[in-house]
């Protein structure tokens, strides 16, 4: 039997044309914002006589008023019945509202999901790393390349083929290259956070939390396992993709478990807090030993040499790239 919440999902896509008048969708603190491809299918007297939505507003953008906590239930539950994710733009031959339909797609839906957990571990890894990465290849094609030319300009200062007078541009460009190496924990923590269905400001939060803000000497927080301060950024990128990737079953644990009344308040209090911690004083340390590790492997291929050091280290240098571990070439 569904529940209250599917229920409310199939009456709302009955009174605004089905799947295929929307174009996207997502929640917000209290409502649905749905964009619709025809208002001319929407029934705004329709919806507003569905029982559980409390206002509609018909502007650019149609708004539903549901409440904090049941928007986001019964957000999750519409696009998943389309096979979508919140945001994404929906295929626009989907399928109309009848419940017999509805149904049939939610099953498709199901036999996917099966056929996906049939994938090998890797396969599955490596599909969420390349939806977290992808996203940020322009970034670091933008980056990258204004990096480069600042290091071109530097070397030519430093040979004494442009005047002391380049030295601020100089800077200026390292400054901007360096926005994204310097926050990337942020980025992927957002990445993230959207990959495994959790909420994105959190999955950034807690990217903000392995650069330690505010720690600052003489105050230091100890790491676990040897004793030792820990240091800002400590663990890395791999850090963050493994604290977000929990954070995201404990923010669809809190959504299920906590009253709608009070989800809007608690989840993101007890997510972050609870995350917060533990990437602090667990996933921090673990994080950082495994990067030293993935370092000192680096440190014996250079010690080695040759061809084969070189070979080794350009297959792997995007890899590196995105784990941060390609400042220790420098």
């Amino acid at each position: 039997m569904a529940d209250k919440y599917s229920e409310l999902g199939r009456e709302i896509y009955a009174n605004i044309g089905g799947p295929n008048n929307v174009k996207s969708m997502y929640h917000c603190m209290t409502r649905l914002r749905i964009k619709i491809r025809d208002n001319s299918k929407v029934d705004i007297q329709g919806l507003k006589d569905i029982d559980g939505v409390l206002g509609v507003v018909n502007a650019d953008t149609l708004e539903i008023v549901l409440g904090s906590g049941v928007n986001a239930k019964v957000a999750q539950d519409m696009v998943s019945q389309v096979g979508v994710k919140e945001n994404e733009e929906f295929p626009t031959s989907t399928y109309q509202s009848e419940k017999s339909e509805v149904q049939a797609k939610a099953a498709e839906v199901h036999a996917q999901h099966k056929a996906q957990l049939k994938q090998t571990w890797w396969r599955k890894a490596l599909g969420h790393i390349s939806a977290i990465f992808i996203p940020l290849i322009p970034a670091f094609i933008g980056a990258g390349l204004i990096s480069g030319v600042a290091g071109i300009l530097r070397n030519m200062l430093t040979a004494k083929m442009l005047p002391g007078s380049w030295n601020l541009g100089v800077t200026i460009l390292s400054m901007i290259a360096s926005a994204l190496f310097a926050y990337l924990n942020i980025y992927v923590g957002i990445n993230t956070a959207k990959e495994f269905g959790a909420t994105p400001a959190l999955g950034g939060i807690i990217g903000g939390v392995v650069l330690l803000p505010g720690i600052a000497a003489p105050v230091t927080i100890p790491n676990v396992l040897d004793g030792k301060p820990l240091a800002a950024g400590q663990g890395g990128i791999i850090g963050v993709l493994l604290a977000v990737w929990l954070l995201s079953y404990v923010e669809k644990w809190s959504h299920k478990h906590i009253p709608d009344s009070v989800d809007i308040i608690f989840t993101p209090f007890f997510t972050v807090l609870i995350m917060g911690l533990f990437t602090v004083f667990a996933i921090m340390p673990i994080a950082g030993w495994i990067s030293n590790s993935l370092v000192g492997g680096i440190n014996w291929v250079l010690d080695v040499g040759g061809p084969v050091a070189g070979f080794i280290l350009g297959l792997f240098f995007l890899p590196m790239v995105m784990l941060g571990l390609h400042q220790i070439l420098k």
